[in-house]
């Protein structure tokens, strides 16, 4: 079970802290101390590496600390190497060890200056390379894993570009993308992908899952602006294995970015995690979730860049500057929401309507889903209706579900549409909440999921498949499966399988 990739293998990860070419304030010596590698990566218990260090005007050194179950065999000053033994057993196997973890020394000049060098170290036994597969978005399921991404293509076309830089722009947690480094002679990207563990009520460890998620990495050109950049999307389970067929075709048994499928729950977590990310019409970048389920102060859910520190989403309109507004604006700005223009209806494009950002015929290059999936077209919701069991209930009943289960009227098949509401066109705000201006209550939660359609009323606006829950009479809860919104809003997308979808493999070096 634990015999997978047995051949050792070394590789650079960013998870070290270098220092060199340091001055001392007080003696004005120059010294230099770090890993000529910043991390390691073993896939055979009990393997021997050998790692060498770049040392310069340091006379003795000192192992600091190093992962339990690793230990550190010898220090050699004459060749500045260190030789580090993995551990015998697998986490699994012995609580006690740590797979993961940073090896840490202490070198010392001859006038007492202490300096450290750290080199990331992983016993690892699962790798997956995904580099063949590339898209907008990719999901990952699998903990304790090395992945491997290309970076080097726009969506799945064969448009190509080769990145100067390639880094984290924000991930939903802390350290939730680990270890990561760009290739740029093969064109990827790798990172680490760890796992969260499951305690008793006692605080003992007794299982570990794959952590739950939402990152984008982007790559940038010579100059510092971004050129593209993709989402990294970290669900427990399999999306393929648990989709859901209906007549309309075979859809996700969650929305993009979501963790799982609530299905019906009133437990507050289940709920909020069946949330997903939030998609202008045609972008290909996603926007975060709320703080919580019931989007307490319409606050944002703090996200993070890739060394940890906060980073913060933005809302502009035209008074940012001249290019907000475009296409190419949105590319190299994927954090930035783009608040709707009067003066074009509310598109996030203030001078024109692409109805070709996303589409039904094919899957675009702005497609947002993982590959094999797809937006669905604008009339996928039309032969589904509200269950009509929980369309009668006593509002009691079902309020707590925050969302409903959809009923193919065809086959009778059921898929809960969980009612994470949308952000504003007008200023970016999450709402679940309908508030009419008139005597009714506001409903206290609705659904929006936008379809790749383009409304035929109003050719400036898209359709989307909207619901709400009314709060005074059951008879008045709205479903409308092609609701026309304007572009400018961001909603959640429940991805539909690709019918035929055309491989564009890059060829493997």
């Amino acid at each position: 079970m634990k015999s997978l990739f047995r051949n050792l293998f070394v590789a650079a990860v960013s998870a070290a802290v270098s220092l060199a070419a340091l001055w001392s304030c007080t003696t004005n010596e120059k010294y230099d101390f770090s890993f000529t590698l910043p991390g390691h990566i073993v896939t055979e218990l009990e393997s021997t590496v050998v790692i060498p260090i770049t040392a310069r005007n340091i006379t003795s050194v000192s192992v600091t600390s190093t992962p339990k179950g690793w230990t550190v065999e010898d220090v050699d000053l004459q060749n500045w190497t260190v030789t580090v033994k993995a551990p015998s057993a697998y986490t699994a196997d012995d609580p006690t060890v740590e797979e993961n973890g940073t090896l840490k020394l202490s070198g010392f000049t001859p006038a007492g200056t202490s300096v450290t060098a750290s080199s990331y170290l992983s016993l690892l036994n699962l790798e997956m390379d995904l580099s063949d597969k590339y898209s907008n978005c990719y999901v990952i399921s699998q903990k304790d894993t090395r992945y491997t991404i290309d970076v080097t293509h726009k969506g799945e076309s064969s448009e190509t570009f080769t990145p100067d830089k390639v880094e984290v722009l924000w991930q939903s947690d802390r350290e939730l993308v680990n270890y990561t480094s760009y290739y740029a002679d093969k064109g990827t990207f790798t990172f680490f992908i760890s796992h969260t563990d499951i305690t008793d009520d006692k605080d003992n460890v007794i299982d570990s899952v794959t952590p739950d998620g939402n990152a984008v990495v982007a790559a940038y050109d010579s100059a510092g602006n971004i050129i593209w950049s993709w989402h990294i999307w970290i669900t427990g389970s399999d999306v393929e294995s648990t989709a859901i067929t209906t007549s309309a075709g075979v859809f996700m048994d969650r929305n993009l970015g979501a963790y799982h499928n609530s299905d019906g729950s009133t437990d507050t977590d289940d709920i909020f995690k069946s949330y997903g990310l939030y998609y202008q019409w045609g972008r290909k970048d996603p926007f975060i979730r709320p703080v919580d389920y019931n989007f307490s102060n319409n606050e944002d859910r703090t996200v993070y860049t890739g060394s940890g520190t906060v980073k913060r989403f933005s809302y502009v309109d035209a008074e940012k500057g001249s290019d907000v507004g475009t296409l190419e604006y949105t590319v190299k700005n994927p954090m930035s929401y783009v608040l709707g223009s009067a003066d074009n209806d509310y598109d996030w494009l203030y001078t024109s309507h692409d109805d070709n950002l996303w589409s039904s015929e094919q899957k675009s290059i702005y497609d947002p889903c993982p590959r094999g999936w797809r937006i669905p077209d604008g009339n996928a919701f039309v032969g589904m209706d509200i269950d009509q069991s929980e369309d009668l209930s006593e509002l009691g009943d079902i309020r707590g579900m925050y969302g409903w289960h959809l009923v193919d009227t065809a086959t009778g098949t059921k898929i809960f549409m969980p009612g994470a509401g949308r952000r504003s066109f007008e200023n970016g705000k999450l709402t679940n909440v309908n508030n009419y201006g008139y005597e009714n209550t506001p409903m206290p939660w609705v659904g929006y999921y936008w379809t790749a359609g383009i409304a035929t009323s109003d050719r400036s606006k898209a359709q989307s498949m909207f619901f709400d829950l009314n709060t005074t009479r059951a008879v008045n809860n709205r479903y409308e499966p092609q609701k026309e919104m304007y572009r400018a809003n961001a909603m959640q997308i429940r991805c539909v399988r690709e019918e035929s979808p055309t491989p564009q493999y890059r060829p493997r070096q």
